[in-house]
């Protein structure tokens, strides 16, 4: 069953970045030998908070491995009308993602795509068949690393397929992160797609708030302390 009305307009599309949310020092991807804190995001409409966003790591021998919950869930005068639920691990290795298996309930619609390095590509298996991304592509949800500027596609861990991304601006601007004023530099996602948002980075190349536009819909991530 697909989602219908504005409700499932806006959850469709809440894993753009993952929206996706964590951070990581200095510019280049993460590597196993440098494990982020974990963090989380409140995904946030119209004032009102409607899921999060979760991510965590840890080191592994083969890798750094990234683990995504998230979890929306959309009212109607108390009742439950929409649910999303996405969980993906990744690994990465040597700065390049390598791996990862995702599974989404998009309101009762279940999909799953996995990805693997296959020589000089990645391999993305999805509820459309097989796609190729040459090897060092990110996912959608790959926020997280500030390296993700540099992109021209990210597999989309829902469909398995891979969308172009454009990344614009780099702007110095300071927000307020938990209260207090946080010296950032703004992206804006796709400015000239029909899908698009901002991403701010503190100084240290951290993930610290974001905001999506799609569909006539505004969503909200906002880091949690």
């Amino acid at each position: 069953m697909q989602p219908s009305g504005r409700s499932g307009q806006l959850a469709r599309r809440t894993v753009l970045l993952g929206a996706a949310l964590a951070g990581i020092v200095g510019t280049r991807p993460a590597r196993a030998a440098t494990v982020p804190g974990d963090l989380a995001f409140a995904i946030v409409r119209k004032g009102e908070r409607i899921g999060t966003h979760a991510v965590t790591f840890r080191a592994e021998a083969s890798g750094l491995a990234v683990r995504h919950d998230i979890d929306v869930v959309v009212e109607l005068a108390f009742i439950p009308v929409f649910r999303f639920r996405q969980e993906a691990e990744d690994l990465w290795r040597d700065g390049r993602l390598v791996a990862a298996d995702c599974d989404t309930d998009d309101n009762g619609a279940r999909s799953f795509v996995r990805v693997r390095e296959r020589g000089s590509r990645l391999l993305c298996e999805g509820p459309r068949g097989a796609r190729e991304a040459p090897l060092g592509t990110m996912t959608d949800l790959s926020y997280w690393n500030r390296a993700i500027v540099g992109q021209r596609g990210v597999i989309d861990l829902q469909k398995g397929e891979v969308e172009p991304l454009a990344l614009a601006g780099g702007e110095a601007e300071t927000i307020v992160v938990g209260g207090r004023p946080v010296a950032t530099r703004r992206w804006r996602m796709n400015p000239q797609g029909r899908r698009g948002g901002e991403v701010w980075y503190d100084e240290a190349g951290r993930l610290v708030q974001a905001v999506v536009r799609t569909r006539g819909e505004v969503l909200e991530y906002r880091l949690l302390a």
